[in-house]
């Protein structure tokens, strides 16, 4: 979920960026893979954002319409898929789970991370998370892209997150997700214009091209009287010119009363606000390039530098966050789309239009799926055949590639047999599956399957295991971890399941008890969703696709305040909802699994009366068992006419099932014990603690005990009132 998004300024050199677009093919495609030293191996870790396992082919191979992911395809029959992923439902919390091994209801991260979200809603600085982990080992660790871990708002450490939490080197975006698409084009239409949706104008039309050169000053380009397509521009780093009707023409003059656009605001993939973390401290700006590409880039440049004489340094450990295929949806540069497309005539090139989506949500896919290649042959872990193929081979190499989805498809992209329904932002199977690869030279009998249940959090095991590091050892044992060893899956092919259960968590954040939230209503197909936890501003709800019911500059005092209050006036012809395909998300959703059976528990409003925020707990019970007849249902997913508690018995194995899964998930949620006070995680309510209060006083921090938004008197009397308390171990 993409948060508020600042806006600075850095000006990329048009020279610059032909030179990082042009290095897919030509000039690397004779780099060999070359093998790395003796010593631990290095770690390549690539997140997909929004990919659910509905995406890949090689994970999904029902729907014929899903991506091509050549690049993708290759890793996998070189290396292990896991089948059988349950990632949290959204960004943050599966992000948490990678680099700590332990789950939301633990680190507090329960959602994706918004700008209202406390302190207490986002990764805590004394989390012990992989870098410092894998420091222990000698490495060096760095990220690339999407964090989203937390900050920079209500964060005492704000825009320096990633090196409180260890990273050597973060090169990214600490935003939710890309900005906001500018429909304005720079500011030069009104800005609730919606004549390009895509952030440029779409199509073949050429016209003129305002880029920053020398002397940081505005010029406009027509390209010698040849034009440039508005995509054209944009990948290029400039903003397509209009003149006084909006229109994008050739031309530039005062009769064509054109306007120097504002090169300071954001525009999706193509115009974001970057932060860099290093040794040598903060730099904040703005970048005008393609963000996959960006991405792709910095991590070639780090990697690169990890080396020397052929040798490498020291181990190391890149992570590299994509934000695709993340909202806003926007069309990818030329060169990144696959071989012979051509957009179907029959759909309009409007970045708001369902059809429209679904094309894009593709080409976003494979977009990012051609850098992956790029990023692989660019660090000599593999080549391009004669025909532009990925030919890999991990056992020349000394470096492990992961590859996960963080969480389920957005719902306007998801593929059959997956419910988009029960999408991204939900506890159901098509919400929180997703593709896991692992390649590298510790996997022996490379181009199998795995299904045995894996949950996110046993990446932050499995990179431990990577680098011979007992994460155990290292984490404090007040912290307790969910994680699980997966190494063994790579290295025996026969190995036995070592998960009985699978969990996975929403919640609504934490904000502060003044904060004001509105509702935002999505249109899933026929049916029609209400939130009002997860969107909090107009064009955040309008770039998920979503009807807004906050205020607005004409309506400043919204006749709907929440949820409730829609529903309870229903019908609205309107809007075409009705009492039969409205509903509300529920404020906190919880699932646990074992190798067949699923329990969800969800915590729904009452909407009784409609002003108040009571709920009730709702569970259902599905038998995932897969029907490989059933054209609706192939798979045996979580969808909501299979919930076995809508029949009218269960039969015996069924309800020892449901029985024992209520008894697992109780005894689950009893192992973290709360400690009142206790700020640093060390279940230990002491000087330190007192010590935290004061020195965040009058911020938003992990001290602020009451979670009324501030670090004050009221949280250092909590920690007075509980000060020498020792808190007992899980039961």
């Amino acid at each position: 979920m993409t948060s508020s998004l600042s806006r600075t300024r850095l000006i990329v050199s048009l020279c610059a960026l032909l030179v990082a677009g042009s290095l897919g093919w030509s000039a690397l495609a004779a780099a060999e893979p070359k093998p790395g030293p003796a010593g631990p191996p290095n770690i390549l870790f690539i997140i997909l954002d929004d990919v659910g396992k509905d995406q890949l082919r090689t994970f999904n191979p029902l729907d014929p319409t899903a991506p091509q992911t050549p690049n993708l395809d290759a890793i996998a029959a070189a290396g292990v898929k896991f089948t059988n992923v349950m990632t949290m439902p959204e960004c943050s919390p599966s992000r948490v789970t990678f680099f700590t091994g332990r789950y939301p209801f633990r680190t507090g991260v329960t959602s994706a991370i918004l700008s209202e979200d406390l302190a207490g809603a986002q990764v805590s600085p004394y989390e012990i998370a992989t870098p410092k982990v894998l420091k222990t080992a000698g490495y060096t660790s760095a990220m690339f892209g999407k964090y989203h871990l937390g900050g920079p708002d209500n964060n005492p450490d704000m825009f320096r997150t990633p090196s409180v939490l260890g990273w050597d080197y973060y090169n990214g975006n600490l935003q939710g997700g890309p900005p906001f698409i500018d429909n304005t084009v720079g500011g030069q239409l009104p800005t609730d214009s919606t004549t390009y949706t895509c952030g440029f104008p779409m199509g073949d039309q050429k016209g003129g091209c305002w880029f920053v050169k020398q002397g940081n000053k505005p010029q406009f380009d027509n390209n010698q009287g040849q034009g440039y397509t508005g995509k054209q521009c944009a990948t290029l780093g400039g903003i397509p010119s209009l003149n006084g009707h909006g229109d994008f023409t050739l031309t530039c003059s005062p009769q064509d009363a054109c306007t120097v656009p504002d090169f300071t605001v954001l525009n999706g993939y193509y115009t974001w606000a970057q932060v860099i973390n290093n040794t040598s401290g903060l730099h904040r700006s703005t970048v005008r390039q393609y963000m996959s590409s960006f991405q792709t880039s910095a991590a070639i440049d780090w990697i690169g530098k990890q080396s020397e004489g052929g040798h490498a340094k020291s181990p190391w450990m890149a992570t590299v966050s994509y934000d695709a295929i993340h909202t806003p949806y926007q069309p990818p540069p030329d060169e990144l789309y696959p071989p012979g497309f051509v957009w179907p005539p029959s759909v309009p090139q409007d970045c708001r239009n369902s059809e429209a989506v679904r094309i894009l949500s593709n080409l976003m896919v494979e977009a990012m799926d051609k850098e992956i290649g790029r990023l692989l042959v660019s660090t000599g872990l593999a080549r391009y055949g004669a025909s532009g193929e990925l030919i890999y081979d991990p056992g020349s190499t000394n470096t492990m590639v992961v590859v996960i989805g963080d969480n389920g498809t957005y719902f306007s992209g998801v593929k059959y047999p997956y419910d988009p329904f029960r999408a991204k932002g939900t506890p159901y199977q098509t919400g929180v599956s997703a593709p896991l690869i692992v390649a590298g030279p510790q996997v022996v009998a490379p181009g199998r399957s795995v299904d045995a249940m894996v949950n996110s959090v046993d990446l932050f095991e499995l990179f431990g295991e990577i680098a011979g590091v007992n994460a155990r050892s290292v984490v404090p044992s007040a912290h307790v971890l969910d994680s699980m060893p997966m190494l063994a899956y790579l290295t025996n092919p026969s190995q036995s399941p070592v998960r009985q259960l699978n969990f996975t968590q929403l919640g609504d954040g934490l904000k502060a008890p003044t904060t004001q939230l509105w509702p935002c209503v999505l249109t899933v197909g026929p049916a029609f969703v209400c939130t009002d936890i997860l969107f909090t501003t107009q064009t955040l709800c309008e770039t998920e696709l979503g009807t807004w019911f906050g205020p607005t500059s004409k309506n400043p005092t919204p006749q709907y305040p929440t949820c409730c209050a829609i529903k309870s006036v229903l019908p609205l012809p309107a809007y075409g909802y009705t009492q039969d395909n409205f509903s509300i998300v529920p404020t906190h959703t919880k699932a646990i699994r074992n190798s067949r059976y699923k329990l969800v528990e969800s915590d729904v409003y009452t909407c009784d009366p409609p002003t108040s925020k009571n709920t009730v707990t709702v569970n259902e019970f599905y038998d995932l068992s897969p029907r490989p007849l059933d054209p609706v249902n192939p798979l045996g997913l979580d969808n909501g006419p299979d919930d076995l508690l809508k029949h009218p018995f269960l039969t015996p194995e069924e309800q020892a099932n449901y029985q024992a899964l209520q008894n697992d998930l109780e005894q689950l949620l009893a192992t973290e014990v709360a400690c009142l006070g206790d700020g640093n995680l060390d279940k230990v309510v002491n000087r330190e603690d007192f010590v935290g209060v004061q020195t965040n006083k009058g911020k938003s921090s992990v001290f602020d005990f009451n979670a009324d938004g501030v670090t004050d008197d009221s949280d250092l009397q909590v920690v007075k009132d509980n000060f020498g308390d020792v808190c007992p171990p899980p039961p």
